[in-house]
């Protein structure tokens, strides 16, 4: 569990190492294009193709080598809260862990050095292949028009269809020794083929709005589709890394919304009770020594308006993997709260389970032992062999190992007296003064044994649960938060350098008559549209994303999957602030446009 956790980290931080990709390729081609004049003097004067390609190459590579020692400093600020929080996390979840200091290896120090660069040379060799095709005599020329790219937009296109198709057999394939090794796949083949896909939505969607926009909102917003239409794979690329940042918003939204949910439900109906009792230091004793058969007969005898569901735990293995059988008061457990279900009809098991016909099993002992409803689950526990069959399968979130639910009365009838270690209590009735009910039955047990026991309110053990759910998902946030930053300075980027490689087109047009605020007007259009398309594909994306994580990486990481749900308020509330973000990153690319004087710059022909 903690390798799945440690994993699902590293494969998220690897996320937004991947939106920043789209920041190095933009700031690449920034500089290709805010040089693009100087470049062809370059190849005038007698400097090869290879030369160029080298030289952005290496300006990639630049990047990341700066980028990596800036990231030095800063993760060692960061590192101090997420060490706090991930720490927190696995002690409370799994184990607990002490850190008494940061240790960082030559060979981790090494690896980070190499992805860094590797990942920052791959996202400048486009942009160094454009840079080494200026011709020699643009140097002469008033204007590059550039080529129509289409051709281009297509065949990406049919590229990212490949990719997206390739998602659905790599999520059906099992993990590899524990590891979602396809489905983390899939999720790369479904960024590449979003990002692959994005010119062909930008040509279709500029040439689809772009006469309809022309009717509603005047010629800056026609300009701006029909160049976006033409604009090639370049602007798609922030587009992509827009449509990467939307879509890991979307699916964790919606995993965390969803998973939220089923714990909350699942804390209302397994977890509930209203007092939990367990003999002295039982949860750190695993649960082998039984509450005295003394205090048991009193707990029995004890009655405050309360049922007491007993239960004994045994920590057991099947063949390798870690499991707990629970022996409960099962009638009694039922007329007061439930299980969520997962496979198995609940009014059929009903009588099998209190008759102790057979056992529920959730659904992680499932994943990893591989039975189902109809199998036969066979144990050793003390001197009794039990061979029961499954009757059914429900969802359960304990962290350490998978559960396996049988009768309490019809143990002890069959095989063995478990004896009680613990037992939780409901009140037969409801009353709006629950908390003072609760607190007088646990003082009258603390009076009589509270030397011998551990006791917790129900209403406090759900809320500690509740929190640990949330405190595990704040790393999860704050990666978020990167990858959003990053993709809106990608939009920034990009219009800027759109902006470059149109200046003198945008001067032309304020010189015979255009005026300052239908430029400004064009360009805003232009962020519009890249944050449209980049907003529609990302939350096609995200939902897709959000299937993988709910139903492959998480069944084949932790072994258990949740109900699906979407959080449509926090999505309506957030997409429009990922927008509005989007749209304010165009304001430095607005004032780039009139760096010059239109006079001046027009003079230089």
């Amino acid at each position: 569990m903690i390798r799945a956790y440690q994993l699902n980290l590293s494969v998220l931080s690897f996320a937004s190492l991947f939106v920043g990709m789209f920041l190095v390729y933009s700031l690449v081609a920034l500089n290709a294009a805010s040089r693009r004049r100087e470049l062809a003097i370059l190849r005038a004067l007698g400097a090869s193709p290879r030369l160029l390609f080298n030289l952005f190459l290496a300006e990639g590579a630049l990047f990341g080598v700066c980028g990596w020692l800036l990231a030095i400093p800063l993760g060692t600020v960061l590192v101090k809260y997420l060490l706090h929080t991930v720490s927190q996390t696995i002690s409370t979840l799994f184990v607990r862990v002490h850190v008494e200091g940061l240790a960082l290896s030559p060979a981790e120090v090494a690896v980070s050095f190499g992805v860094t660069l590797f990942v920052s040379v791959a996202a400048a060799f486009q942009p160094a292949r454009e840079a080494m095709k200026v011709p020699p005599k643009e140097a002469m020329e008033i204007a590059h028009t550039g080529r129509p790219r289409r051709r281009m937009a297509a065949r990406l296109a049919s590229w990212g269809a490949g990719c997206l198709a390739a998602c659905l057999p790599l999520a059906l394939m099992p993990g590899v020794a524990g590891v979602p090794l396809p489905g983390y796949l899939a999720i790369l083949l479904l960024f590449v083929g979003s990002a692959l896909m994005a010119p062909g939505l930008l040509e279709q969607l500029g040439r689809a709005l772009s006469p309809m926009l022309q009717r509603l909102a005047g010629m800056p917003a026609y300009l701006a589709g029909r160049y976006l239409r033409d604009s090639g794979a370049r602007t798609s690329i922030s587009v992509g890394a827009l449509i990467t940042a939307v879509a890991l918003f979307t699916a964790l939204v919606v995993m965390i919304y969803s998973f939220r949910q089923t714990v909350e439900l699942w804390v209302r109906q397994t977890v509930s009770g209203d007092l939990f009792v367990t003999a002295k230091m039982g949860q750190v004793n695993r649960f082998r020594f039984p509450i005295p058969e003394t205090i048991v007969a009193e707990l029995k005898r004890l009655d405050l308006g309360a049922d007491p569901v007993p239960s004994r735990r045994y920590q057991l293995s099947y063949g390798d993997f870690p499991y707990e059988f629970e022996a409960m008061g099962m009638e009694t457990f039922l007329n007061h709260g439930g299980f969520v279900w997962l496979k198995g009809d609940p009014e059929r098991v009903r009588p099998l389970l209190v008759n102790g016909d057979g056992v529920l099993i959730s659904e992680v002992f499932g994943t990893r032992t591989g039975l189902g409803i109809g199998d036969t689950f066979r144990a050793q526990i003390e001197g009794s062999r039990v061979e029961l069959p499954v009757v059914g399968i429900v969802r359960d979130y304990r962290t350490d190992g998978g559960v396996v639910f049988y009768s309490w009365s019809r143990f002890k009838e069959r095989f063995h007296d478990p004896q009680w270690s613990g037992v939780r209590f409901f009140f037969r009735e409801p009353s709006p003064d629950g908390d003072a009910r609760v607190a007088k039955l646990r003082n009258a047990i603390i009076d009589r044994w509270g030397g011998q026991l551990d006791l917790i309110s129900g209403k406090d053990l759900r809320e500690a649960v509740l929190r640990i759910f949330d405190e595990t998902f704040t790393i999860t946030t704050v990666l978020l938060l990167i990858a959003l930053a990053v993709a809106a300075l990608g939009i920034t980027t990009t219009l800027t350098v759109m902006v470059l490689e149109r200046t003198r087109q945008l001067n032309t047009l304020f010189a015979v008559g255009g005026s300052f605020r239908q430029i400004r007007s064009m360009i805003f259009w232009e962020a519009s549209f890249l944050v449209a398309a980049g907003e529609m594909a990302g939350l096609v994306c995200g939902f897709i994303l959000s299937y993988l994580l709910v139903y492959v990486i998480n069944r084949q990481s932790f072994g258990w999957t949740f109900l699906y749900q979407v959080d449509w308020g926090a999505l309506a509330f957030s997409l429009p602030l990922i927008v509005l973000t989007a749209l304010a990153a165009a304001i430095p690319s607005v004032r780039m446009a009139f760096r010059t004087p239109p006079a001046a710059l027009l003079r230089e022909r």
